[in-house]
């Protein structure tokens, strides 16, 4: 086809552009699973999805400090940016671990949970073993550490613990940790996690989402894009810095970012089960912020049809 007939086609609206995103490959056990989570997270008496007050959603996420490539808005006498870096293959990144729930109002306290626990990472503070033109040897430098099961398991109990028990809302339920399946990832079972949670005082019991699914986790539906979009917007020079600038972002993030991922967490849960556990679905646009002005947005979706007519099923998990 000439390109001519090509553009022309593309102006009278009989040929449609398409950006496709690679998912992950699922077997049919990774779809049972992922049917069965999906299942466990409706009401069968009002056929909508639950508030899930109870769930804190965590997960890494790898920061770098710039990009190779971005794009500037500039006047026609506006001198052009000139970013420099010693190598593209070492730009300064640093893993974090993030965790939030549901924003909702806490009446124990008569006060508003933004759903912000917060944002830890992944670094140590040691003594430089060499001099260098900027320090002395001896001088404390922040470096980047692995994330292993200790590291993580760490993570957990010396930051998240005290995260839930400072900011949670009180109530008698239980915490329900929801982490995806890494490597390095702990045991729902732990017994190191299991001792730190008893001397804590909370019931608090980790659980893993299914495998090969980041669409059911709200941490990956949108919550990481709206922090690295902020943290872009900041200069930072040193490690330090950029770690300050993604934790600054991630506590100016507004409740309403948080609340929408976890109804963009209902939204794939209800497609998948419309899909039979399949992720062969485009994530749907609810209209969330014209919901939010007019005061109809809701906790909870109502399932679709097709999930509907799963639910009734008799042989339904």
């Amino acid at each position: 086809m000439a390109p001519v007939t090509l553009f022309r086609q593309l102006r009278q609206g009989r040929l449609r552009t398409h950006t496709s995103v690679v998912k992950p490959a699922l077997t049919d056990a990774n779809k049972a699973k992922r049917l069965q989570f999906a299942l466990s997270h409706t009401r069968r008496d009002t056929m909508e999805y639950v508030d899930m007050y109870d769930t804190v959603n965590v997960d890494e996420k790898l920061f770098y400090i710039t990009q190779p490539t971005r794009r500037f808005l500039l006047l026609p006498n506006e001198q052009a940016p000139v970013r420099r870096l010693r190598s593209k293959r070492y730009i300064t990144r640093v893993m974090f671990l993030a965790a939030v729930g549901q924003p909702r109002f806490d009446p124990a306290i008569q006060q508003f949970f933004d759903g912000k626990l917060g944002i830890w990472p992944f670094v140590e503070h040691v003594p430089a073993q060499r001099s260098s033109a900027r320090r002395p040897a001896g001088t404390i430098i922040t470096k980047q550490i692995s994330v292993t099961k200790n590291t993580y398991r760490s993570m957990l109990i010396a930051n998240l613990l005290p995260a839930l028990h400072a900011r949670w809302p009180r109530n008698d339920t239980t915490i329900v940790v929801q982490q995806d399946n890494a490597p390095a990832h702990i045991a729902s079972d732990d017994a190191v996690f299991t001792e730190a949670v008893a001397a804590a005082g909370r019931n608090i019991r980790l659980c893993n989402q299914p495998l090969n699914s980041p669409d059911l986790n709200c941490t990956d539906l949108g919550l990481f894009s709206a922090i690295q979009a902020r943290q872009r917007k900041k200069n930072a020079r040193t490690i330090d810095e950029f770690i300050a600038a993604v934790t600054e972002v991630y506590w100016e993030l507004p409740a309403r970012t948080i609340n929408s991922t976890f109804l963009s967490l209902q939204g794939s849960m209800d497609d998948c089960i419309a899909q039979g556990g399949d992720n062969n679905y485009k994530p749907r646009h609810m209209k969330k912020d014209k919901l939010r002005r007019e005061g109809r947005l809701p906790v909870s979706i109502r399932c679709c049809t097709r999930a509907e007519a799963i639910l009734t099923q008799p042989t339904v998990l």
